[in-house]
């Protein structure tokens, strides 16, 4: 199973983090920043949960496996925030 991650700055240092099934919302949360809470959300205990598709705003850093998100959440972070750069920019 593959779930989504999405993931929006409510303002600097504040981020709302949210697991979604299709349309149904799962989880959610707030951390300190995108790689926090990648990696909370790399804590789930689901044997059957294949990873994350992960959205920071209106960018995706793809389909990530659960234990890249355990293995490198700021380096996840920094992706989307490249890429969410480059489409603003």
């Amino acid at each position: 199973m593959i779930l989504t991650l999405q993931i929006s700055k409510i303002e600097p240092g504040h981020y709302h983090a949210a697991v979604l099934n299709g349309r149904s919302e799962m989880d959610e949360w707030e951390a300190s920043g995108i790689g926090e809470a990648i990696r909370q959300c790399a804590q789930a205990k689901m044997p059957e949960l294949s990873g994350f598709h992960i959205w920071y705003e209106h960018v995706c850093a793809g389909t990530v496996p659960l234990q890249n998100m355990r293995i490198d959440p700021e380096g996840i972070a920094q992706r989307l925030m490249t890429l969410h750069g480059s489409i603003r920019g």
